[in-house]
């Protein structure tokens, strides 16, 4: 693999993490205006239905949010009725999130379609197929390098 000057990774480190940024501002006011919950609502709802439940840490590592973070954030969607925490009866340690049927209701009518327009017209929309390819490559490379890879939390419908 052949390494570029120091100044090529950080332009290329800045203009990614500059993309996704504006990308993000954009989808935020979307999933806002459609569904009435933040882009880091959606995507926790999104994680916990892609995974049927997840534990508080689990979905903490998914959205890169702090511990207290996933709290506060899962306080404010139980509030909602959206999501309920289970615990098991033989470890009261442990605290699940879960969906509630309310909360499956809001992906499927507003959140997941607006969601999937808005990154199709936000993000795809301004790369080619050998772009998101790419990207999609290169993302997982860089998930794998930090020991973040893990296929069934990525997995899409």
């Amino acid at each position: 693999m052949s390494r570029q000057e120091p100044g090529d990774a950080l332009l290329a480190w800045l203009y990614v993490q500059q993309g996704v940024d504006a990308v993000r501002v954009a989808v935020e006011r979307r999933i806002e205006a459609v569904a009435g919950c933040s882009l880091l609502e959606h995507e926790a709802l999104y994680r916990i239905h892609m995974n049927d439940r997840l534990l508080m840490s689990e979905l903490s590592d998914l959205l890169a949010v702090s511990p207290s973070g996933v709290t506060r954030l899962v306080e404010r969607l139980v509030r909602r009725g959206w999501v309920a925490r289970e615990q098991p009866p033989d470890n009261r340690r442990v605290v699940h999130a879960v969906l509630t049927d309310a909360g499956r209701q809001v992906l499927a009518a507003t959140s997941a379609p607006a969601y999937r327009e808005s990154v199709a017209e936000e993000f795809a929309a301004a790369l080619s197929d050998r772009d998101l390819a790419d990207l999609k490559r290169v993302g997982r490379k860089l998930l794998e390098a930090h020991g973040k890879w893990d296929a069934k939390r990525f997995a899409t419908d």
